[in-house]
């Protein structure tokens, strides 16, 4: 089976990426992030670390990884924020071979640090389905989701100067992720700066392309 890594700074947009790879494309989607949140609903000490925009300890995230590939067989997966550095990314393929997963392309999603800024502080998250939605940019009728119906909150780990310290990781940790797969000609930039019709024209070209 095949897999499709995003990676992209704090707020670029991998959720509405990833979403329209699961959509379109049929790959199933494993959030690294939702998964810990949703831990982090029975974990205080986890609670505690995504809400000062730290990572949680790699052991959690392998077993989160490991159960999500070993209950899904025969699944395209597209991994979304994680992993987030290369020391993880070590044991991240040996899982993935464990499986016989093959990565076959990486998606760099960029973005202007100002345009993030804005998209992380006006993001709105649903407390039951987990659908986004922005202040700035989306029609919100009553704080509701307009899938289910259920209430918009504001996650703890979308704050500025939260994010700040989430960028600065991005930069110190992730980057050289990003230039690892880049010298092993796995790495597509996907740029996600203006509307989001733009970034799926530029999907398509990119998923039309590897599939010839």
């Amino acid at each position: 089976m095949k897999a499709l890594l995003l990676i992209s700074a704090p707020g670029a947009g991998k959720g509405v990426v990833s979403k329209y790879l699961k959509d379109k494309y049929k790959y199933m989607h494993v959030s690294m992030g939702n998964l810990l949140r949703e831990k982090a609903k029975t974990d205080k000490t986890i609670d505690d670390i995504l809400k000062k925009g730290e990572f949680v300890d790699n052991k959690i995230v392998y077993e989160l990884l490991e159960d999500i590939i070993k209950n899904n067989p025969n699944e395209n997966f597209v991994f979304e924020g994680f992993p987030r550095m290369l020391e993880q990314n070590e044991v991240f393929e040996k899982i993935l071979n464990k499986y016989d997963i093959i990565i076959d392309r990486v998606i760099y999603v960029d973005i202007k640090k100002e345009i993030a800024i804005k998209r992380i502080t006006g993001r709105l998250t649903c407390s039951n389905c987990n659908e986004t939605y922005n202040k700035y940019f989306d029609n919100i009728n009553d704080n509701k989701c307009k899938i289910c119906g259920g209430d918009l909150i504001k996650r703890n780990d979308d704050k500025l100067s939260t994010y700040n310290i989430r960028y600065d990781a991005f930069i110190d940790k992730t980057m050289p992720l990003v230039n690892y797969y880049k010298e092993k000609n796995l790495l597509y930039t996907v740029f996600n700066n203006e509307s989001v019709e733009n970034t799926y024209n530029q999907i398509d070209e990119l998923m039309d392309k590897e599939m010839k």
